[in-house]
C-alpha cells in the first residue's frame, strides 16, 4: 500500500470537476500538498494508508472557497461607519482613519485577523487590494491561506510610497521576494479609473504583463463613476479601459454594476473576469450587478465579500446565499442563478479568473489539496436532497469544520492550527480602543 500524508474517508465528495461528479462514501488521498487519488472509500482503502485519517462520514468534502475581492487590512474598521453614502463614508471616516493609523504593524495584525476569519469561513484563497503588501503576505502565509496581494496604486501618495511608479515597483519587488512561497503572490492593483490617470493605468498593465502578474481594479462601481467617465472621456469606464489597452484575460474587475451591452461584449472578447460583491454594493446603495447579462454574454463571474468596513463580514457562503436570492428577485425569475452555478462561481470560476484552474478549484487528481469539510448532520441541515442547494441556502460558515490548504491542515474541528484565535481577538479590541481614542 502507498503511504500518504492525509486520508479523508467516508465523505460526500463534491468534486466540481468538468462533470460535476458527486461521490457518496468517497475518499481523497493527499500527499506532498497534492491530491493523488479520489474515489470510493472502499477502493481508496485498498491502495493507501496514512498516520492522519479524517473520518468524513457526516461531512461534505469540497474544494475550498475563493474570495475574489476584498480588502483584508481593513478588518479593524468593521462597523466603524455604517449607513452612509460611499463618498461620505470614504471622505469623513475611512480615509481620515487610515491616515492616522496605517502602519506595518497595524496591517500585519489586521490581515492576520482577516485571514484567520476567512479560514474559519472555508476560504482557501483571497484576492486582496490594500496597503503594506509585504506585511499582508507575511500575515497570510503565517495563517496558512493562499493570497493574491495587490498594493493599491493611486496617483496620490499612499501609506508607504509617494507616487504610482514607486507603488508599482514595490509590487513587482514583493512578487519576486515571495516567489518561493507556494501560498503568496502579488498583483498590480490600480484602484480605479478615477484614482489613476491614463498613464498610470497603462504603466500598471504593461508592468503586470512583463512580470506575469494579475491586474486587479475597481470598475463601474457607482453611477457617478460612469457619468464622470463619460464627461471626461466621452465613453464609459470599460470602453475607456479597452481603448487604452488595459483589458485582457489577466484583468479581474471588481463590482461591475453599471455596465452597458457593448461593454459586456468587450469583457467577453477580452476574457476579463468580474468579481461581484453583492452585500457591500447593496449596503452602499451602489446598485445591482447585471448578473443575467454577464452570464448571457459568457463573462466569467466570481464572488467576493469586499472589505469588512463595507460588508461587514468575510463570509462567502453568506454572499452566495444572498446573491442568488437577490438576483432571482431582481430578474423576477426564481429559476435564475441556480445553486450549482453559484457554487462554481466561488470555486472553479474564481480559480479560472486567477489562471489557477489547473491547480485548484476542484477535487481532481494532480491538483493542490485545497479542501474543506462541512458538517451536514446537524438538526438544521437535515434532511438534504441536493448538496448544492444546501451549500447555498442552508449551510452557514459555522458548519465549516476542517480546512486543508496546500495539503496542510490549517483548521481542525474549527480550531485554527497556526495562530491563536484568542490572541487575535485581544489584539482587535486593543486596536478598537486606539481608533476610538483617535477619532
Amino acid at each position: 500500500m502507498d503511504r500518504v500524508d492525509i486520508l479523508i474517508k467516508n465523505g460526500l465528495i463534491v468534486t466540481i470537476d468538468k462533470d460535476m461528479q458527486i461521490i457518496e462514501d468517497g475518499a481523497v488521498a493527499i500527499k506532498n500538498g497534492n491530491i493523488v487519488d479520489v474515489g470510493l472509500t472502499k477502493e481508496i482503502d485498498l491502495k493507501y494508508n496514512s498516520d492522519k485519517t479524517i473520518n468524513a462520514s457526516s461531512k461534505i468534502v469540497m474544494p475550498g472557497l475563493i474570495n475574489a475581492h476584498t480588502h483584508s487590512g481593513m478588518t479593524y474598521f468593521r462597523g466603524l461607519a455604517d449607513d452612509l453614502p460611499l463618498d461620505r463614508w470614504l471622505n469623513k471616516y475611512i480615509w481620515p482613519t487610515e491616515a492616522k493609523f496605517l502602519s506595518e504593524e497595524f496591517i500585519y495584525n489586521a490581515v492576520l485577523h482577516s485571514a484567520a476569519e476567512m479560514v474559519k469561513n472555508g476560504i482557501v484563497l483571497f484576492n486582496d487590494m490594500y496597503f503594506f503588501g509585504k506585511q499582508c503576505g507575511e500575515a497570510a502565509s503565517r495563517v496558512g491561506i493562499r493570497a493574491i496581494i495587490g498594493e493599491v496604486v493611486l496617483d496620490s501618495p499612499v501609506a508607504n510610497c509617494t507616487n504610482p511608479e514607486q507603488i508599482i515597483d514595490y509590487s513587482v519587488n514583493q512578487h519576486k521576494e515571495f516567489e518561493k512561497d507556494e501560498l503568496i503572490e502579488y498583483s498590480i492593483a490600480p484602484h480605479s479609473i478615477y484614482a489613476c490617470c491614463k498613464e498610470t493605468l497603462q504603466l500598471s498593465a504593461e508592468t503586470a504583463r512583463n512580470n506575469n502578474m494579475l491586474l486587479h481594479i475597481h470598475v463601474s462601481e457607482t453611477k457617478k463613476e460612469i457619468e464622470d467617465c463619460i464627461k471626461n472621456n466621452s465613453k464609459p469606464p470599460i470602453e475607456y479601459l479597452h481603448d487604452i489597452g488595459f483589458l485582457s484575460e489577466d484583468v479581474l474587475s471588481a463590482h461591475g454594476i453599471w455596465v452597458n451591452e457593448n461593454e459586456m461584449k468587450l469583457l467577453r472578447e477580452k476574457n476579463v473576469s468580474i468579481a461581484i460583491t453583492t452585500e457591500s454594493d447593496l449596503k452602499l446603495a451602489s446598485g445591482f450587478a447585471p448578473m443575467k447579462e454577464y452570464l448571457e454574454n459568457g463573462v466569467n463571474v466570481c464572488l467576493g465579500t469586499d472589505g469588512v468596513a463595507s460588508n461587514n463580514n468575510l463570509d462567502i457562503l453568506e454572499e452566495m446565499d444572498f446573491t442568488s436570492k437577490l438576483q432571482k428577485a431582481y430578474n423576477q425569475d426564481p429559476t435564475f442563478l441556480p445553486a450549482i452555478d453559484i457554487v462554481r462561481m466561488c470555486t472553479i470560476n474564481s480559480a479560472k479568473a486567477f489562471k489557477k484552474d489547473s491547480e485548484i478549484g476542484s477535487i481532481e487528481i494532480g491538483k493542490k489539496a485545497d479542501i474543506i469539510l462541512i458538517n451536514k448532520s446537524q438538526l438544521d441541515t437535515i434532511p438534504m436532497y441536493n448538496v448544492y442547494s444546501h451549500l447555498v441556502y442552508t449551510i452557514s460558515s459555522y458548519y465549516v469544520k476542517d480546512v486543508i490548504i496546500n495539503g496542510k491542515i490549517v483548521m481542525e474541528n474549527r480550531k485554527l492550527v497556526n495562530v491563536d484565535e484568542a490572541e487575535i481577538i485581544d489584539r482587535a479590541n486593543y486596536y478598537k480602543k486606539k481608533i476610538i481614542n483617535g477619532l
